[in-house]
């Protein structure tokens, strides 16, 4: 259900950036704002490994090993959308000033959590414990720095958690 879900987002963004008159490029951040490390609290760990939003993916590659890639035209930025594919966990990377950045971590199963212990599949009553928020609607968001984390709960549980940059 969950690959569903992902595959049915991915679809819908790819149809909005083939809209037919479509003509200008959107983008979400601005690259003055894009700052390495400037993630706060909201850093992810894979093999031992803290990485956030606006790393450079080079970095990142340096420390997990890919499980495959795949890239297509990004409607979000000049270029392409980079996804990287790890055992648990995606990454999606943009060129931003010459470097390949992450501009997204999505967990993707229950074999990996999050620094302070979120993972797919969580009871809600735990993960709002963790949070230390209330949702608006099913999806809790924490803001830090350059990013955000969103925890997306359904019927009770952790659905999805993302890290994106902050709006």
């Amino acid at each position: 259900m969950k690959r569903f879900g992902i595959l049915a987002l991915l679809i819908l963004l790819c149809v909005a950036c083939a809209a037919p008159g479509r003509t200008e490029t959107a983008v979400f951040v601005d690259p003055n704002a894009v700052k390495e490390g400037a993630y706060g609290d909201l850093a992810f760990v894979a093999n031992g490994f803290a990485f956030g939003i606006y790393d450079p993916m080079e970095t990142v590659l340096a420390h997990s090993t890919s499980n495959g890639s795949f890239a297509e035209v990004s409607c979000a930025f000049e270029g392409e959308d980079v996804y990287y594919y790890f055992s648990g966990f995606e990454v999606m990377a943009n060129t931003i000033d010459g470097a390949e950045r992450v501009t997204m971590i999505n967990l993707t199963d229950d074999t990996v959590k999050t620094p302070d212990g979120l993972y797919i599949g969580m009871p809600e009553a735990e993960a709002a414990s963790v949070l230390h928020a209330e949702p608006d609607g099913s999806i809790y968001r924490t803001v830090d720095g350059t990013a955000q984390r969103t925890v997306t709960v359904q019927d009770g549980r952790v659905a999805a958690i993302t890290y994106l940059p902050a709006e």
